[in-house]
């Protein structure tokens, strides 16, 4: 029997113009909310330098494959969180995000496919489309704590606890699964970084001058 493959619909192409708009205005919104919170721990960090290593703790746990920065604008959101995914990747743990958990925002890159651009052909009179090569930015992107998940189509594989309900608070599914920590001078270089055009961070003024490469004592 012979079948044929659709061809794949383009992310929101069926969208309004009043959809694209609302959805834009949305991304733009969580984009404001992860820069302040950014900003808002590298304040609380830049008058508490005692809480660094404290951070740098946090970062291991919750920063996984994203960067420094993302790990300070969870901090600003949520400094409980212990593990922090997007609901597409909980849901490949298969745990469902609760609808009243709270989102966090950060700021990722994303990777598209091709661009295509369309174009008149001159000969023909007819609009075609020629491959722009592919796409790549900054976007807006919530996540989530363990905290707010339930098992989604079984039982926890860790409590047992049924689809929908939440685990208890001694389910193994809420321990941290620490990564590797930034190193000091790697916080301090990032504090550099968000504060030197707001309040003012001057790295030389915490431990004496002194930088620690490594992980600490």
């Amino acid at each position: 029997m012979t079948t044929t493959r659709g061809r794949r619909r383009r992310p929101r192409s069926g969208w309004s113009p009043g959809d694209k708009q609302a959805w834009q205005e949305r991304k733009d919104r969580d984009k404001a909310i992860a820069n302040d919170a950014v900003i808002k721990a590298a304040r609380a960090l830049s008058e508490r330098p005692d809480l660094i290593d404290a951070f740098r703790e946090y970062a291991a746990r919750v920063q996984a494959h994203r960067t420094l920065r993302n790990a300070l604008a969870l901090l600003g959101q949520d400094p409980t969180a212990t593990r922090v995914k997007s609901a597409f990747f909980w849901a490949k743990e298969d745990r469902a995000v609760l609808p009243t958990a709270e989102p966090m925002r950060i700021v990722a890159r994303r990777r598209g496919g091709k661009r295509v651009e369309e174009f008149e052909d001159k000969e023909t009179g007819e609009t075609k489309e020629a491959d722009a090569g592919t796409w790549t930015g900054f976007t807006s992107e919530r996540v989530f704590d363990v905290r707010g998940t339930t098992p989604k189509n079984r039982p926890c594989d860790h409590c047992g606890t049924h689809v929908g309900l939440r685990c208890p608070d001694s389910c193994p599914v809420y321990e941290p699964v620490r990564g590797p920590a930034p190193t000091r001078d790697e916080v301090l270089e990032l504090l550099d970084q968000v504060l030197k055009d707001d309040v003012g961070f001057y790295p030389a003024d915490l431990d004496g001058g002194k930088g620690d490469g490594g992980e600490g004592e």
